[in-house]
Order: C-alpha cells, then structure tokens, then sequence
C-alpha cells in the first residue's frame, strides 16, 4: 500500500514540474532531447495567435472586434524576405495594380532572420525605395531551429527595430510542419497586430507545393496572399486597401535578388 502511494505521489510532482515548465519560456534538453511542453498554458491562457477560418483563404470577409480606420492614400509596398517570394510577388503585384500602389520586392535567398538582423540590408532598402508601407516574409528557412528563441531573438528584434516607424506586417512564413517556435517568436516582436499566422492557411492539404515541398506553386500563393490582405483590410494595426484584383497585372514586379551567404 505504500509503495502505490509513492507511485501516487511521484506522478502529482512530475505533473505539478511539468506544468510550471509549460508556462516558462525555456526549453529543457536531456541527453540531446527537449522536453515537450504540455498544452495546459494555452488552456488556461488560450492561444496567444489568432485562429482564421478556411473561408479567408477564399478571400470571404474576416471579421474583427475594432475596426482601425482605413488608410485610403496610394502607398509605396517594399516586400521584402527569402525565396517564399517568388510566386507570391506576382500577387502583391496584382494588388498593387489594382488599387494604384507602388511595389518593389527583394528577394534575399536562403535567408533567415540572421541575415537580416546582422546586416544594413533592410535599412538600405528601405532608404533607396523610400516605403510607406513593408510587407516582410521570412522565417521559412528556420521552422525548426533548436532552441529559436535563445538563437534569434535578438535578430527578431532588429529587424523590427529597423522598420521603425514605417507600417508593416511580418508575413509569417508558410509552415508545412509544426516549427519549433519561430511563429511565437515572430509575434512576440510583432505584436498581434503586425504579425499574420500564415501557418492558419498554408498548413493544409489545400496548399499545394513544388516538389521541394516547401515553396508554393502560383495558384497556392495567390490565395495566400489574398487571405493575407483581407487581414490586412481587417485586422492589421495599419489597414491599406487591398481589394480583391479583377485582373492579373500587367507588369513584371520590380525585383532585386540577392544571392545567398557564404
């Protein structure tokens, strides 16, 4: 009888250190392996990213709590990030001709938030097309990083910081799998209002990939981003109008590719 009631109390203490791990921010690791956390946060906090409906990625209306007042004036789209841009720019260019905005687009391959977080690139960039208005995509290449938040942070940061003042919104990257918490870390530096869940859409059988399984083909990633801009219109920090285009644009985005790191 007392050996069950230390069977009983061995697995109260286990369950009690478990549940204090779940709400802290970092991971434990045992001969190679971190600990998984368990979900009992989110069931007393809730989910810290918005969940979105499967109609948004049809382009049907999202609903939101507080609408912020519509900014209605042309406005000068850098879009910026890795290789997830290649089709999606065709996109954003769509929309931009559609509702008389000016695009430009970088494409820094291979990329991750290191590249961007240790280096002027963005700065530069942003001094040589003169934005109103960035639209980042990036961290594609760092879904499951061990321990991301240690890792890059600081870069997370930076690359916010860099943005300053100027309205943007970090496209979170289109997740195949479950990261290891990029998606957390994004929005933690973000906030919620700047952050879009990208994963709420892309991480479907819906969402269909080149052979790499990683990049979207074109039809994936204009539904991708037509879901991000009803977002954008709805529930961003800073709503610019994105209606839906009625036609595919006539002209080649503007471009600039950079070639990955050595």
């Amino acid at each position: 009888m007392k050996e069950s009631w230390k069977f009983i109390f061995i697995l109260f203490i286990t369950l009690i250190l478990l549940s204090i791990y779940s709400f802290t921010e970092h991971e434990i690791k045992i001969a190679g392996l971190t600990i998984k956390k368990t979900k009992i946060k989110e069931f007393f906090v809730g989910d810290t990213i918005p969940t979105y409906c499967e109609n948004i990625l049809f382009h049907n209306k999202a609903t939101t709590k507080k609408k912020k007042e519509m900014d209605s004036s042309e406005q000068r789209i850098l879009l910026i990030g890795d290789s997830m841009l290649e089709q999606l720019r065709w996109r954003v260019r769509d929309y931009a001709e559609e509702n008389g905005h000016k695009m430009w687009s970088v494409i820094w391959y291979s990329s991750q938030s290191e590249y961007y977080g240790q280096s002027d690139t963005l700065t530069y960039f942003i001094n040589l097309y003169k934005p109103t208005y960035i639209l980042m995509v990036l961290g594609a290449n760092e879904l499951f990083v061990d321990n991301i938040t240690t890792k890059r942070a600081a870069y997370v940061k930076r690359i916010v910081e860099q943005m300053d003042t100027i309205p943007f919104v970090w496209i979170g990257p289109p997740n195949w799998k479950d990261d290891t918490g990029i998606n957390k870390l994004i929005l933690k530096y973000a906030g919620t209002k700047q952050y879009y869940p990208s994963y709420k859409v892309t991480q479907t059988p819906l969402f269909k990939r080149y052979a790499d399984g990683a990049h979207p083909k074109p039809e994936s990633a204009s539904r991708w981003f037509d879901s991000t801009a009803v977002w954008i219109m709805k529930d961003s920090e800073h709503p610019i109008i994105l209606n839906l285009p009625k036609q595919k644009g006539k002209s080649s985005p503007n471009t600039t590719m950079l070639q990955p790191l050595k």
